[in-house]
């Protein structure tokens, strides 16, 4: 019911760093959910380190450069605070931040080489603060590549959300879902 993103914190995070995915735009910040979230992940006992490059069609520089900042942060989970582009992202940072090479060596079509992903990705926590995508009950994300003019679906079992929400924006509801990640 309302109020219900306050309740994050009561819940038990998958990591002790997180990752915290959002868009470059503004209406997560605006809205205050990445505050609420920010406090939420403290109260749960978990740090936090923002990455606010994610645009709408996620390319896999943005990609590779979130994997690479996850790292660098050591985050070890993620929190994917907005939209389809920023949870679509997390699939993909999520294995990237943990497989060796590039993205484009683990998507399978076009000019990918779909080269299986050997380590599970890091455990996602997936916020939604939009309705109709439905990206936050699977692990899968549409990413364009501009050198070869591609947009394709990635993603499977191994980057699929661990904990899952929608955030209603004009009603301010939340509800929490754990999904069962084997």
């Amino acid at each position: 019911g309302t109020g219900s993103l306050n309740e994050l914190g009561s819940l038990t995070m998958p990591g002790k760093k997180a990752l915290v995915l959002i868009s470059n735009g503004r209406s997560t910040i605006e809205n205050g959910y990445l505050d609420r979230t920010l406090a939420e992940l403290k109260r749960a006992g978990a740090e936090a380190a923002v990455f606010a490059k994610i645009m709408e069609n996620p390319v896999k520089e943005v990609i590779m450069e979130g994997a690479d900042f996850a790292r660098e942060n050591g985050c070890d989970f993620i929190v994917a605070l907005g939209g389809g582009a920023v949870i679509d992202s997390s699939a993909a940072i999520s294995a990237m931040a943990v497989n060796e090479g590039v993205l484009w060596d683990y998507v399978c079509g076009g000019t990918g080489k779909c080269r299986p992903i050997i380590n599970k990705g890091l455990p996602v926590v997936a916020i939604a603060t939009t309705s109709g995508t439905g990206s936050e009950m699977n692990g899968f994300g549409v990413i364009s590549n501009l050198e070869t003019n591609e947009k394709i679906g990635f993603g499977g079992p191994a980057v699929s959300p661990c904990l899952a929400s929608i955030v209603l924006p004009t009603r301010g509801l939340t509800l929490f879902s754990t999904i069962q990640r084997s």
